[in-house]
């Protein structure tokens, strides 16, 4: 435990000291309460409201949202489109502190340990463990993605903590639904379905799925999200169901989700562009793509190609074949880079399982 912590420790630190000289704003924000009336004011709101319309970003939008929350505010009124777990969170921090961002920030040191642990896991190596971090680190779209209030972070957090418990900690049933139903209420839950599917196909494959732990975990994931929602079931009562509502949320998300170009997610992952579909639906380049995304997708791919073909399925097979299908999982979907903050810490490590590999071969051959 000592060793990891002597890695772990100061990865955690360089996360810190790169925030504060980069992206110095997540320590200085400070809340203006005037946000919440341009909110009242913004495109989010569905009525005719008695003020100018304001356009507000999406982290305005979810700032305001966790704010009204925090003060008890009905979230499947107020920004419904999105899950409320993680933007409570803004705004109980809000209330504390006076600022969202402490969230982000611990969110982006959870994950980065996870992304450690599974390295450990999957390579029993630590150096491979500690590159892949590393270069995990100083990946621009996780840099970015700490300094906003996005969702992302979140989602990614609970999303890694819920594969490592199906895929290493196959008895831990309730904590497993508990996680899962977190992960589905960070925001919409279409990324969380994919996942639950690839982790069912595992267990099929491996002989290891079990109807009855299966159902329980669901159950238990279920009543975790639904309690996500307790300020709606207070307000509403009876005339709220939770699961009517996921299906309009569903209905909105397919209507302003779609892209006109299939694959549009591969294509911008491995060259940096895509196709705008606002405006002129001009050409456009990612100023956060790194030339690593491609290059680790086909080490991620190239990993999972041997063991497929000898069909031996193992969590390495599991986590090397996700990228790619992922990225053909999101089919026609608008292409947001930011989607890809779920996949980053597979590839890297696949990237850096690869280099030691090489690394071995070329000492072995002097």
């Amino acid at each position: 435990m000592k060793k990891h912590l002597l890695f772990i420790l100061p990865l955690l630190f360089m996360y810190v000291i790169i925030l504060a000289l980069f992206h110095p704003r997540v320590f200085s924000y400070r809340f203006d309460h005037e946000l919440i009336d341009r909110y009242f004011c913004s495109q989010d709101i569905p009525y005719e409201p008695p003020c100018p319309r304001v356009w507000l970003s999406d982290e305005e939008l979810h700032i305001a949202a966790g704010y009204l929350y925090a003060k008890g505010h009905d979230p499947a009124v107020i920004d419904f489109q999105h899950m409320p777990f993680v933007a409570t969170l803004y705004g109980f921090s809000i209330v504390l502190f006076n600022n969202p961002f402490y969230v982000e920030i611990l969110f982006g040191m959870s994950y980065l340990v996870l992304v450690y642990i599974l390295g450990l896991k999957l390579f029993k190596s630590q150096l491979v463990a500690a590159l892949g971090s590393s270069v995990f680190l100083i990946d621009p779209l996780f840099m970015e993605l700490s300094s906003q209030a996005s969702y992302e972070l979140g989602q990614a957090v609970f999303l890694l903590s819920y594969l490592i418990l199906m895929i290493f900690y196959r008895k831990k049933v309730i904590l497993q639904g508990i996680v899962l139903g977190l992960l589905a209420s960070t925001k919409f839950w279409g990324a969380a379905l994919f996942f639950i599917a690839a982790t069912v196909a595992y267990r099929i494959v491996k002989r290891q799925f079990n109807i009855k732990e299966y159902i329980i975990h669901l159950a238990v994931a279920f009543v975790a999200f639904s309690l996500t929602y307790i300020t709606s079931f207070v307000k509403q009562g009876i005339q709220f169901n939770i699961v009517f509502f996921q299906l309009k949320v569903l209905k909105f998300w397919l209507d302003h989700s779609v892209s006109n170009i299939p694959f549009a997610s591969f294509i911008l992952f491995t060259t940096g562009f895509f196709k705008s579909w606002w405006g002129e639906h001009e050409i456009i380049r990612t100023h956060i793509w790194s030339v690593l995304w491609p290059i680790s997708l086909v080490a991620s791919t190239s990993l999972s190609i041997k063991p497929l073909l000898k069909w031996d399925i193992t969590p390495k097979l599991f986590f090397s074949s996700i990228p790619l299908v992922y990225l053909v999982y999101l089919g026609v979907q608008a292409p947001f880079s930011r989607y890809f903050i779920l996949i980053l810490p597979f590839c890297y490590l696949s990237l850096s399982y690869l280099i030691f590999l090489a690394k071995d071969r070329f000492l072995k051959k002097k």
